[in-house]
């Protein structure tokens, strides 16, 4: 979930900054760049699902359920 996904970033970004602070090895800092730029890759695309399941959602909503729903009222 896009939820768990940004935990885990957020645990990546203080692992680095910690690796930064206490001079771990180069080779050490940049796999855990990668590591971060593949969760917020991670995270971009959760969100990019999410945005386009609601814009579906409300495509539906406009385009069969209201006028259904309308039907429906009218008798």
């Amino acid at each position: 979930s896009g939820e768990a996904i940004k935990k885990e970033h957020d645990k990546k970004v203080e692992v680095l900054r910690k690796q930064e602070i206490k001079g771990t090895n180069y080779f050490k800092i940049e796999k855990c760049k990668k590591e971060i730029e593949k969760f917020a890759s991670r995270m971009m695309v959760a969100s990019q699902a999410m945005h386009t399941t609601s814009h579906e959602i409300e495509r539906l909503r406009e385009s069969e359920l209201f006028p259904q729903l309308l039907e429906f009222i009218k008798g």
